[in-house]
């Protein structure tokens, strides 16, 4: 995100964290705090300098996809969130930079104790919700506590469930402490659903969400059309559309399709090898975006033949991942990983060896009792792209290895809710994430979003340890540890990160090339 002049600043004080935050150090009595300045710097008196034009004017059309078959929300902390919806309507404590740096948002600044266990928040003044009402801590304290409370069970929580409460100091501060300590918690608050909402607006919010984004919710229709109109008192300013409007399809072919007739402005995502139907430069822009986004093959570890761990690690080291990469998303378009989700930006990247091993992986299978080889169906669907060619390249690849894969094709529509989790074998479509967020969110223990119910103590402790280690250093080697234990025992075949490819109409201008999480909706365009 770019705020114009609302640049953060270094000092000859400052340092980098492992996410590159701009943070100063200084001695407080006997306690130290790194505050972070760069929300200081964007004051609301600054906010009225950084010039943007202010003409309300054009529709943005936007295809989305039926992947929960019509049981979508706009309860940012709902399973079944309507994304990226939410992030139009509502607004995070601290946003992402392009480079996926934490920067302010509705929090303007942040510091810690020494131990990193107690995180205070400065919030930004004169933030009104669309409704008119005040933007205040006791909106910082309700969001909070839906999102860590255990029996509403958000899949957010396994993100921010290291919060063990959340106190409003004053009406434009807040603490936050946590029950181990947590040096990357700004990233963690960065996450795409980490969204403000009003007080007391659960019964209300899936439906007629409130937020304080730069849009406002006029139409709900998450199997039609969904309408946004302009909040004309966003805090970031005026938006430069009048609408969005977000149109569901059935499948991502649909949508492409949708494209080629004018129908839509804007697909988030394609197939990299389908990028020439989208050629004429005079009516298409193409954007290529390294990132951390990935498909994976989850295999449920508590269901056999999954529960061997010789099992899944043969499924895993049986093909190889170059060759799918360059089949899948064609050459350059990605990049081989070692069943790890950290990007390859990350400072906490773990890049291992996982070459093909054949006769590896039978004699696991052996070893295992499956001397002849195994037989396993995998579930797919053309929800998203490349899941389908992923099952299929990879079918290819483990068949000389004694793996009979069976491809089961689901519908779309209902994917997430029917097949997702709940199948012993599927695919699996996941965006980019920072190390400290996407390792507790996939692979902790407790994790509703836990793909394959792996139940791993060891690796919870191993999160624990890394996620409250101070020193950097020390920390990268120790979630690199976490990701050598993933390789060794996961129920996850994760063999790349994607380069995105994006599509969008010329008219379409204000759109940078940068993960979604990142788009200033507020800031784009039409001719």
């Amino acid at each position: 995100m770019n705020i114009g002049c609302c640049k953060r600043q270094q000092t000859a004080n400052s340092y980098l964290t492992a996410y590159g935050v701009v943070s100063v150090a200084f001695m407080q009595k006997k306690t130290i705090l790194r505050v972070f300045i760069v929300g200081l710097l964007c004051g609301s008196a600054l906010l009225a300098s950084c010039g943007r034009a202010t003409t309300v004017s054009g529709v943005l059309r936007v295809a989305n996809d039926a992947g929960f078959g019509g049981a979508e929300t706009m309860d940012p902390y709902d399973g079944n969130r309507t994304w990226p919806t939410i992030n139009m309507v509502f607004d995070r404590l601290i946003g992402v930079d392009k480079d996926f740096s934490p920067i302010p948002e509705l929090a303007l600044s942040w510091s810690s104790n020494e131990d990193l266990t107690e995180w205070t928040l400065v919030l930004r003044e004169g933030v009104v919700f669309h409704d008119d009402s005040t933007f205040t801590a006791d909106d910082v304290v309700y969001s909070v506590n839906r999102m860590i409370d255990p029996e509403f069970d958000s899949p957010v929580r396994a993100v921010l469930g290291v919060i063990e409460s959340v106190e409003a100091i004053d009406d434009y501060t807040v603490k936050l402490s946590l029950s181990t300590g947590e040096a990357d918690l700004p990233s963690l608050l960065a996450d795409y659903r980490a969204l403000m909402t009003p007080v007391d607006s659960q019964a209300t919010i899936g439906k007629s969400p409130i937020g304080t984004g730069p849009f406002k919710m006029e139409t709900f229709d998450p199997e039609g059309t969904t309408v946004l109109v302009a909040n004309e008192n966003y805090f970031f300013g005026k938006p430069q559309l009048s609408k969005i409007e977000i149109i569901t399809f059935a499948d991502s072919q649909s949508a492409a399709q949708a494209l080629a007739g004018d129908q839509v402005d804007l697909l988030l995502a394609i197939d990299g090898k389908s990028s020439s139907i989208f050629g004429d430069a005079a009516k298409f822009t193409l954007q290529t975006i390294p990132s951390g986004d990935w498909n994976a093959i989850d295999f449920r570890v508590d269901r056999k033949p999954f529960d061997d761990v010789r099992v899944r690690k043969a499924l895993r080291v049986a093909a190889d991942r170059q060759v799918i990469a360059d089949t899948v998303l064609g050459v350059g378009g990605g990049v081989v990983a070692c069943d790890t989700p950290v990007w390859t930006a990350d400072p906490y990247r773990w890049d291992g060896p996982c070459a093909k091993d054949t006769e590896g992986a039978k004699a696991l299978l052996a070893e295992a009792g499956f001397p002849d080889g195994i037989d396993i169906d995998i579930y797919t669907s053309d929800v998203e792209v490349h899941m389908v060619e992923l099952v299929e390249a990879y079918q290819q690849q483990v068949k000389d290895a004694g793996i009979r894969v069976t491809i089961k094709m689901a519908d779309a529509s209902g994917f997430w809710d029917d097949v997702w989790m709940k199948e012993s074998a599927f695919v699996d479509s996941w965006g980019q994430r920072p190390a400290a967020q996407v390792l507790n969110e996939v692979y902790r223990s407790t994790a509703a979003w836990n793909p394959t119910g792996q139940v791993d103590l060891a690796l919870d402790k191993m999160l624990d340890e890394a996620r409250s280690t101070q020193d950097l250093a020390e920390r990268k080697q120790k979630y690199i540890a976490v990701q050598e234990h993933i390789f060794e025992n996961s129920g996850i075949f994760l063999p790349y990160h994607k380069t995105l490819t994006r599509v969008m109409s010329s008219k379409v201008q204000g759109i940078d090339p940068i993960v979604i999480d990142a788009v200033r909706w507020e800031k784009i365009s039409v001719s």
